[in-house]
């Protein structure tokens, strides 16, 4: 749900929820969707909060200074329990798979000892069961929002 049409008091309960599932073992989070990266995609309200306003801060940076569609995947690290955290948005047009190979390849030398990842996705593919084919180094994980 996209807080944009919640109450107050559901965005406050939403954005809890999200948070208290980022846990100190989570190394990060692929949000997969339909659609290119915006301020309307379930879930905008409360990632950008997690990683304090750099989505938002991306999207005015392309909005002011590039005049074409933005890049089917992006990736945004911040802090978290004072390690490093991923987000990556990957913009579902057919095969994900090369976008999350791309993604994979920046965060693995940055794993350590965490090997946990959320997944978001608004669509009805069964993502956590390809990526553990896929990436068996890491646990995967529906994110709840």
């Amino acid at each position: 749900m996209s807080s944009k049409t919640n109450s107050p008091e559901q965005i406050s309960d939403t954005l809890k929820a999200v948070v208290d599932q980022f846990t100190p073992d989570i190394l990060g989070l692929f949000w997969i969707t339909e659609d290119e990266l915006s301020r309307d995609l379930p879930g905008f309200d409360e990632f950008n909060y997690l990683f304090d306003g750099l989505i938002s801060q991306y999207l005015y940076g392309q909005m002011v200074t590039e005049k074409k569609p933005l890049p089917r995947a992006n990736i945004f690290f911040t802090k978290n329990f004072n390690k490093k955290l991923f987000l990556a948005h990957i913009k579902q047009d057919g095969d994900v798979a090369g976008a999350l190979d791309e993604q994979v390849a920046l965060i693995q030398e940055n794993t350590g000892e965490r090997k946990k990842i959320l997944i978001y996705s608004q669509n009805d593919r069964k993502w956590i069961v390809e990526l553990k084919k896929r990436y068996p180094k890491f646990d995967f994980y529906a994110l709840e929002l």
